[in-house]
């Protein structure tokens, strides 16, 4: 039998099946990755002792207990000024004389009490004397004889009473001269022979400071003096200078909310030839870790309060490992547990790599 031929539209037809069984196969072929891994910087994690310190910059001043501010003990006249600004002065050396209205009047006042009770005395011991002879020829009664002996008893209380007001008149009088209490120089004299002076540290007479003792005085803020203690040790570098080493001696606790920041001082380990007023950088170590393993801030993530790191192993594929930290400085962050010395930790990109990710160590 000779074959029927086709209608003429067969062929378009068989034309639109192939061409719509070519769309979809290619609408479900997967497109091929031609991403290229993530360039990422890495650092190996090494044991080393870790060190965490505070810079702040301090002045040198002379010691709290060698800085004296000479003021009167109360309203005075000076009569007396041996020393001038620049002197040296030893320890009991006069400095100031003063003319005390009050405590002079007081001492002149106890002095005469002390000379009429030493006369009432006198008068009461010859009284007995002749009373005595009086009644040992029984010429007068025991009466007047015990009155006479109870006299001079009572002249003689009398006169320890006023002896004991005179010496403590005579301690106030102490305070109208001024000695030097350690060895050091007058840096400064506010004030002359004949001044009248006030008992108040806006009237001071003169300063005297013992150079050869000599603190650093740092400003902290709150947050940074929290973190120091007395006994920290430090190091203090005036410019152009080789760095000397100090210790926290004075650390205030602060007590006015209204605070901002307050000051701590460092003693020199050995004497400085610094001399006061200089302005000096200060490094306090805070505290020290030996052997710690370490790894730069720069690799730590967190992410729903977990800590962790992103580790480049030897295959170059990711992998996310939780970290304990310790001891975190400016740069460098200790790892307690998680990260052994040598692992390679991703610093740079690494919120752009997830487990199991290939990467490329930048070399």
């Amino acid at each position: 039998m000779r074959a029927r031929p086709l209608p003429r539209y067969a062929g378009s037809l068989a034309a639109v099946v192939w061409a719509l069984a070519g769309s979809a196969a290619c609408r479900h072929a997967p497109a091929a990755d031609t991403s290229a891994p993530p360039i990422v910087n890495v650092s190996a994690a090494r044991l080393e002792t870790l060190r965490d310190s505070m810079t702040a910059t301090g002045t040198v001043v002379p010691a709290t207990a060698a800085d004296w501010l000479v003021i009167a003990p109360e309203a005075a006249r000076i009569i007396e000024l041996p020393h001038a600004e620049g002197d040296t002065v030893q320890p009991g050396d006069v400095l100031v004389r003063y003319d005390i209205a009050a405590i002079t009047a007081d001492l002149a006042a106890h002095q005469a009490e002390v000379a009429n009770a030493s006369k009432r005395v006198e008068a009461a011991e010859r009284e007995l004397v002749k009373y005595t002879l009086l009644w040992n020829q029984g010429l007068i009664s025991r009466n007047e004889f015990d009155a006479r002996k109870s006299a001079v008893l009572e002249a003689q209380l009398a006169l320890t009473d006023v002896k004991a007001q005179l010496d403590r008149a005579t301690l106030a009088a102490a305070r109208a001269t001024e000695r030097a209490k350690f060895a050091g120089t007058i840096v400064k004299c506010w004030h002359k022979v004949d001044d009248l002076v006030a008992p108040s540290d806006a009237d001071p007479i003169m300063r005297i400071v013992d150079p050869t003792r000599l603190q650093v005085v740092v400003t902290l803020s709150l947050a940074e003096l929290a973190r120091v203690a007395i006994g920290q040790t430090a190091t203090v570098t005036a410019p152009g200078a080789a760095p000397e080493p100090a210790t926290v001696v004075l650390r205030p606790v602060p007590t006015d909310g209204s605070a901002k920041a307050m000051d701590i001082r460092l003693n020199f380990v050995q004497p400085t030839a610094l001399p006061a007023e200089t302005t000096v950088e200060v490094e306090i170590l805070l505290d020290v870790r030996a052997n710690a393993i370490v790894i730069p801030k720069a690799a730590v993530q967190r992410d729903d309060a977990v800590t962790y790191v992103m580790v480049a192993g030897a295959d170059d594929i990711a992998h996310r490992q939780e970290v304990r930290l310790g001891l975190t400085t400016r740069d460098l962050v200790q790892v307690l547990q998680g990260v052994a010395a040598g692992d390679r930790v991703i610093t740079s990109a690494s919120g752009q790599v997830i487990e199991g990710m290939v990467v490329k160590v930048e070399r």
